[in-house]
């Protein structure tokens, strides 16, 4: 799955749980398919799940940091640091590019205090 950034970063955080949470639950052995708010609710799960592994790899990145520390903040730059950040560890499970975006709703100062404060 590919979007661009302009793309993604206008998705809502639902929007993005829907996209992360339909490919989680793609594989699902249920005699109906996954409505949109179980979608949601296991894609909410699943990041809260793993926040520690994104800290891990996001917080002392030097890209993310870069992006974080430019006089611009351009969101499009950090977009992009965190996608080659997590596309190692996450990019099998969940589209990576929809994952990125949701972090950059999250807040990467959120995730990352010592980072100081990133745009939404």
């Amino acid at each position: 799955m590919s979007f661009s950034a302009e793309f993604l970063l206008a998705k809502s955080p639902d929007e993005l749980d829907l996209v992360l949470g339909e490919v989680l639950l793609a594989d699902g052995f249920g005699a109906k398919d996954p409505s949109d708010s179980e979608k949601r609710a296991a894609a909410r799960r699943w990041f809260q799940a793993n926040l520690a592994g994104f800290r891990a790899l996001i917080c002392g990145n030097t890209a993310v940091k870069l992006a974080l520390s430019s006089d611009n903040r351009d969101r499009n730059s950090l977009l992009s640091a965190l996608i080659d950040v997590l596309g190692s560890q996450y990019g099998m499970t969940v589209p990576v590019t929809a994952l990125s975006a949701q972090i950059v709703h999250y807040g990467v100062d959120k995730l990352c205090p010592s980072l100081g404060s990133a745009t939404e």
